[in-house]
């Protein structure tokens, strides 16, 4: 059984006399190369192991931010940034969790400028009209007042509560992309939206 450079040594040997042309010598380099990482490859998917296991691990790399904040965006992205150019998978794993990443950043954005705004229209009306003033001092709250505090507080709840249900879909995202990725399969997070092309 012959090694994979003693075979590409034959194919230079035949190449350089002129037996085989450029062509052949690329195409029949690229078998070569092809079958030694064959015997490394998922034979469902024919990712490598490695860049399988690296995939997932990058997946699971989102959690670091767990730990200290930005570290489950900065880690992926050294992750991906490194062997990006080595693998195709990584590469596509990468971006769906940049894209991933951009979205939750654009959708969090988005939900406190809404939060803001409830805060300012109903905080200010509250101070307007909910409370009781005179001579400067506070007198309670007017009849009407509990109302607009309920009014408020449900508006938040309702504001606060896709901000929670991004932190839950984020993480049961990410656990999903690695099983995937360690399967050799890719697989775009629902929700995001594609700023890089995976597929």
């Amino acid at each position: 059984m012959s090694s994979k450079y003693d075979d590409l040594e034959k194919l230079r040997d035949l190449y350089a006399k002129g037996i085989i042309t450029e062509a052949e010598f690329q195409a029949e380099k690229e078998k070569i190369f092809n079958d030694t990482l064959g015997n490394n490859k998922n034979v469902q998917t024919g990712v490598a192991d490695d860049n399988r296991s690296y995939n997932a691990i990058m997946h699971l790399s989102r959690f670091s931010g767990y730990l200290f904040p930005f570290l489950g965006i900065i880690v992926p992205i050294v992750m991906w940034a490194t062997r990006r150019d080595e693998s195709e998978s990584v590469d596509k794993n990468g971006k769906i969790i940049l894209n991933w990443t951009i979205s939750v950043f654009i959708y969090v954005i988005i939900l406190v400028m809404l939060l803001v705004a409830a805060i300012l229209v109903f905080g200010g009306s509250m101070a307007m009209s909910g409370l009781a003033y005179e001579n400067g001092t506070f007198d309670g709250f007017v009849d009407e007042s509990p109302f607009m505090v309920f009014r408020f507080l449900g508006t938040l709840g309702i504001l606060i509560t896709p901000l929670i249900l991004l932190g839950v879909l984020g993480f049961i995202f990410t656990i999903i992309g690695a099983i995937k990725a360690s399967n050799g399969e890719v697989w775009n997070y629902p929700l995001s939206i594609r700023f890089f092309k995976t597929k």
